[in-house]
C-alpha cells in the first residue's frame, strides 16, 4: 500500500514559507508516507530550490496541462509529475492536455494522469478517454472525487471495476465535504486500490481522508501489516503544530483525550479489561491512558490514580478523597488537576495525623 501525502501542499497553500518546508519534509519522512505531492507552481511561488536526488525519489509535482507547467516541473527537477485535467462531460480530451503529455513522456517523466473531476464520468466514459492517451511512460490514473461526489459503496463499485479496465496502476485521491473521506479511502483499499491520498489528520482546503486513521484501521480492521505507529501521534501533532495548526484533543487516533477516562465505571473497566472501552492501546500510536478525576470519578478512579503515584489508598481512605474531589469539581465547574488533588489528598492526611 502507498500512501500518498497532500500535507506538504496544504502547507505550501497556508504560506509555510521556505525556512518552514524543509524541516515539514523531514517529518513527513518519519510517517509511514511514501509518496508526498505538491502542485509545482506553488514550488516555485515559494521560492524553493530545484529538488535534489532524495526529494525526487519522494516529491510529486502537479501540475495543469498546459506546456508551460511541464517546462516548469522539469527546470525544478520534478521527475515524478501528475498531469491533471477536468474535461467537459460529453467532451474528450483538449489538444493543449494531450500536447503536455507527449512533451512530459518525451523527458521521460513519471506520470500520474489525474482526471479531478472523474466521478462526474460514468466508467464507460472514463474508459472511453482513455482510447485518445499513449500510455507509454504514464505510471497512473489518478481517480479525483474533487467534489465529493462518491459514497463507500459507490467508491469501491467503480473502483473495482475500473481496477481491469484501466491499463496502468489505479489511484484515488478523493475528499471531505460530506465527512466521508476516510469511508472512502477505505472502499478503495477493499476493492484492490493500492495508492490513496491521504494528509495528516485530512487537513486541506476541501479536506482529505486522514492519514493516521487510514493506517490504523488498515492495521486494525483489516488486519494487514503497517510500518510502525508507536510514534504516529506525536509526529502528526509536531506537523500540525509547524503549520500553525492546533490540533484537537479529541481527534481520532491521535487526540490526547481518546484515551481519558473519568467516570467511575468507566475506569473500573478500563483497568480490568481495557479492550471495554479501547480500540487499541494507547501505547500503540505513541500515548497514554489518563485517568480524569473530577465530579463523575468513583472509588476506582481515586485509587488507580494514586496506584500511578505508587500510593496504595484504602476503601474507606478513597471514599473520604472521594466526596471532597465531587465537592471540589462542582464548585470549580471543571476537573481537579494532578495538583489540586495532591493537595486535597495532603491536607487529609495532616488531619487524620493531627
Amino acid at each position: 500500500m502507498i500512501w500518498v501525502d497532500q500535507t506538504l501542499q496544504e502547507g505550501l497553500r497556508v504560506g509555510m514559507d521556505k525556512g518552514q518546508i524543509n524541516p515539514l519534509l523531514e517529518l513527513l519522512q518519519k510517517l509511514p508516507v511514501d509518496v508526498i505531492d505538491c502542485k509545482v507552481v506553488d514550488w516555485e511561488k515559494h521560492g524553493l530550490p530545484k529538488l535534489n536526488m532524495s526529494q525526487q525519489k519522494h516529491i510529486r509535482g502537479k501540475i495543469n496541462g498546459t506546456l508551460t507547467e511541464v517546462a516548469l516541473a522539469d527546470k525544478l527537477g520534478f521527475k515524478n509529475v501528475i498531469i491533471a485535467c477536468a474535461p467537459h462531460l460529453g467532451q474528450g480530451l483538449t489538444s493543449t492536455v494531450c500536447t503536455a503529455l507527449f512533451t512530459a513522456q518525451q523527458l521521460g517523466m513519471n506520470i500520474g494522469f489525474c482526471i479531478d473531476n472523474a466521478s462526474r464520468f460514468s466508467i464507460e466514459e472514463l474508459c472511453f478517454l482513455w482510447r485518445d492517451i499513449p500510455i507509454y511512460g504514464i505510471d497512473s490514473f489518478i481517480y479525483g472525487d474533487k467534489e465529493s461526489l462518491l459514497e463507500p459503496v459507490a467508491a469501491s463499485r467503480i473502483l473495482a471495476s475500473l481496477l481491469i479496465k484501466i491499463p496502468v496502476c489505479l489511484e484515488f485521491h478523493g475528499h471531505n465535504a460530506y465527512g466521508l473521506a476516510t469511508g472512502n479511502a477505505l472502499a478503495a483499499l477493499q476493492a484492490g486500490v493500492k495508492r490513496i491520498a491521504a494528509a495528516v489528520a485530512g487537513v486541506g482546503l476541501q479536506g482529505h481522508a486522514a492519514v493516521e486513521e487510514l493506517i490504523m484501521a488498515q492495521k486494525r480492521l483489516l488486519g494487514e501489516t503497517s510500518k510502525e505507529t508507536g510514534h504516529l501521534a506525536l509526529i502528526c501533532s509536531q506537523i500540525l503544530f509547524a503549520m500553525g495548526l492546533t490540533l484537537p484533543k479529541t481527534k481520532a487516533i491521535i487526540g490526547q483525550d481518546i484515551f481519558a477516562h473519568e467516570s467511575g465505571i468507566h475506569v473500573d473497566g478500563v483497568i480490568k479489561n481495557p479492550q471495554m472501552y479501547e480500540a487499541f492501546s494507547p501505547e500503540e500510536v505513541g500515548l497514554t491512558r489518563q485517568l480524569v478525576i473530577g465530579k463523575h470519578s468513583g472509588n476506582a478512579s481515586i485509587q488507580a490514580k494514586f496506584r500511578q503515584w505508587n500510593i496504595c489508598m484504602s476503601d474507606a481512605h478513597a471514599q473520604i478523597l472521594l466526596k471532597q474531589v465531587r465537592s471540589l469539581a462542582v464548585r470549580q465547574k471543571m476537573q481537579v488537576d494532578d495538583h489540586a488533588l495532591w493537595e486535597l489528598y495532603q491536607a487529609i492526611q495532616v488531619k487524620q495525623e493531627g
